[in-house]
Order: C-alpha cells, then structure tokens, then sequence
C-alpha cells in the first residue's frame, strides 16, 4: 500500500506539470466580503504603541469597502494615555490588498491614517497621533495574511501574479493570472 502511494505522488507531480504546459494560463478569482476582513482584523486588535510621554491605543475597528475605489477603510477607536490623562477618539486609516506569491497569500498594506479626533487632545498632537497609528497598524496587517491559497498540491504550484482588484457588492474581488 505504501508503495502505491509513493508511486501515485511521483506521478502526480509530472501529470500536474504537463496539464500546465498543456491547457492555457487561466485566472483564479479569490473573494472577501467586508464580515471575513472584519473578522480577520478584529482579532488583531488591540493594538498599542507606547513612547516616553504618550501611548497609543487602538481598538473596535469597524472595516467597510470603499465604492468607487478599490481600498479598505478602517475606523478605530482610539485612546491616548499622556500621564494620567486618558482621551479617547477615533482614527480613519485606508489600505489597499496585496498578494505575495512566495506565501500564497493576500494581506492589507499601506494603511495610511486620514482622520484622527480625540477628546481633549492638543491640535499639536495630531501629527504624531497619525504616524503613531500607522506605525502600530501597518507592521501588524504586513504580517497578518487575510487569506491563504489552500495548501493542496495543485494550489501550492500556482505562481500567479495579482491582475486586479475590485470592489463589488461589498466584496472584494481579486484576480490573479496563473502561470
């Protein structure tokens, strides 16, 4: 029995193979809807960033596909430690999907915050509250694959390159072109 099962996996990859060569590059099409991206995102958080005078924190993200463009929105609340001093906000971060071949895998990247409004907080503040958000957000979601390509042996010999993202229906859409 063992025997027939090693023969069948030295098989596979060679059949495998040729059907590549044979049949013509095709797309693969993956979906999220905005309740699997929030899902994914919501158990990322909470996240917090802490600096000599000040912390950072940030939670309750709520995740909606924006219409007429191909990014992710993220609000957060926010809450900002300086002392004893405790304010509390919201933060307005978008990103965009990318695909990494050598991982199989989809992730959000460059979030970038557009909005940040915090009770009490110094107008001064505001910049380094925006860079601080990013840079609690963006090294976690970098990491963070929203999907993974299953891990089958078809699946784990695609190479394919990112051919288009869109935004249908509250979900997200990406193409990728399989060669």
């Amino acid at each position: 029995m063992k025997n027939r099962v090693k023969v069948m996996n030295k098989l596979m990859v060679p059949l495998l193979l040729l059907c590549a060569f044979v049949f013509p590059a095709q797309a693969l099409t993956v979906k999220f809807s905005e309740a699997e991206l929030q899902e994914k995102v919501s158990n990322a958080m909470p996240l917090v960033r802490k600096t000599s005078f000040m912390t950072v924190e940030l939670t309750n993200p709520i995740l909606t596909l924006a219409k007429d463009k191909n990014e992710i929105e993220l609000q957060l609340n926010v809450k900002l430690l300086m002392g004893e001093l405790a304010n509390k906000g919201y933060a307005r971060l978008t990103g965009s999907l990318r695909y990494k071949a050598e991982d199989a895998a989809f992730y959000v990247t460059n979030m970038q915050v557009h909005e940040v409004r915090v009770e009490g907080m110094p107008e001064f503040f505001t910049p380094q509250v925006k860079q601080m958000a990013e840079q609690v957000v963006n090294p976690v979601l970098d990491k963070m694959p929203i999907y993974k390509l299953k891990d089958d042996v078809t699946q784990t010999m695609i190479k394919a390159v990112l051919e288009s993202i869109e935004v249908h229906n509250k979900t997200l859409i990406a193409t990728l072109n399989v060669i």
